[in-house]
């Protein structure tokens, strides 16, 4: 079978070949879109507008009148939304990090009882030595929207410090009471993640037009297949001492290595133009060959749909767009709705996506992406067991 097997895939090479510009199309799509999004969009995917809030968790470590007329200033600011409380328990700074590191927040602010009346070095309060704000961030938080929150919360514990030590100079105290103190708010990079890694507009652009690209091999399998079976080909093949099974896996795998030189090959553009920071090659390799099989099942699944050359190019372009804007490919899921945000889980594009961004921005490694590797290899074999279920041999 094996040997079945590689011949059809050498056939199948050798037929992609005959026609360049199609192959070439595949490649220049994705690569065009990298090229003129990542420069055409740097730094526009900027949250915390009036509509649509960056929600951010408040932990406080202590209580008091300041802490309560900090976050009385803050809940006035345009563009947050600060979350107190996460299913009706009150958060701690040990469950705010918790939640940063299952996914479902991005940012939290630590405030500690006493946080305007004495300098971190000063400070004897119960919550320990330390700066009294800590601003807790994922490194996949978009860098200028980081800097911007990081500015907003400084100038407001710093305002209510003024204020707290004016008095005392009104008393005759030296001016050195008014000084800012410049360790009232630390930021810090989670651990377990690879610190200073943040998303630029390139870490987006990148791998989501490479998802998008990859999926566009659905419309050359599909119509090649279909070609095939209303020509006849499949007919005279099978006339051969040779099984279906090594025939599909013999037409497939032509098309699962051309996605993964695609993927390659755009991947190597980022890094050599936008200069992309990529991580463990070996775990962008396994969400990498995750994605091309679940690209494949899905054209594998339109040509057992589709009976005619019309309903083939219609399914496939209809899916390639369709999905790659709900998985966040066109458009970043976090500056989507909740619900279509939750309604992207269902395509394989966002979890590859995700794997993708797990190494290139968190710097993870092969076990990390293995979840999400395994959700598109469910995919893969959904649309595979769903697509010979319904596949025909001779033309209908």
């Amino acid at each position: 079978m094996i040997h079945q097997i590689l011949a059809l895939t050498v056939k199948e090479l050798k037929v992609l070949w005959r026609d360049r510009e199609a192959l070439v199309l595949l490649f220049a799509m994705p690569l065009f879109f990298i090229l003129v999004m990542s420069w055409a969009l740097q730094g526009v995917y900027e949250a915390g507008t009036r509509d649509r809030p960056v929600e951010i968790l408040v932990a406080k470590a202590g209580d008091g009148k300041e802490v309560a007329d900090v976050l009385e200033d803050l809940s006035g600011m345009e563009g947050l939304a600060w979350v107190g409380s996460v299913d009706g328990v009150p958060l701690t700074p040990e469950r705010a990090e918790a939640l940063i590191r299952g996914g479902r927040y991005d940012l939290a602010l630590c405030l500690r009882a006493g946080l305007l009346g004495r300098s971190p070095a000063a400070s004897g309060d119960a919550s320990g030595p330390g700066p009294p704000a800590v601003l807790l961030a994922d490194p996949a938080v978009n860098r200028r929207l980081l800097h911007s929150i990081q500015g907003s919360i400084q100038g407001v514990i710093q305002r209510r410090v003024l204020m707290a030590r004016l008095a005392p100079l009104l008393q005759g105290l030296p001016d050195e009471a008014l000084t800012p103190d410049p360790g009232l708010l630390e930021t810090r990079m989670l651990g377990g993640f690879a610190t200073g890694r943040r998303p630029t507009a390139t870490e987006q652009h990148v791998p989501a037009y490479t998802i998008f690209g990859v999926f566009f091999i659905v419309l050359t399998l599909a119509s090649g297949l279909l070609r095939e079976k209303q020509e006849g080909t499949f007919r005279r093949i099978l006339s051969a001492p040779l099984s279906r099974t090594a025939l599909l896996t013999g037409k497939l795998v032509p098309y699962y290595l051309v996605n993964l030189v695609q993927i390659g090959l755009m991947f190597a553009v980022g890094w050599a133009v936008f200069h992309v920071r990529l991580g463990s090659i070996a775990a962008l390799a396994v969400v990498s060959l995750a994605l091309a099989a679940s690209a494949n099942g899905m054209g594998l699944l339109v040509a057992a749909l589709g009976r005619t050359e019309a309903q083939v190019n219609g399914f496939s372009v209809l899916l390639a767009v369709t999905l790659s804007a709900l998985g966040g490919m066109m458009v970043p899921s976090f500056v989507m709705p909740p619900g279509l945000q939750l309604l992207s889980r269902f395509t394989p594009h966002a979890w590859a996506l995700d794997g993708y961004h797990d190494v290139m921005i968190r710097g993870l490694g092969v076990r990390d992406v293995l979840p999400e590797a395994g959700v598109l290899l469910g995919f893969a074999a959904v649309f595979f067991a769903f697509a010979l279920w319904r596949f025909r041999f001779e033309p209908r």
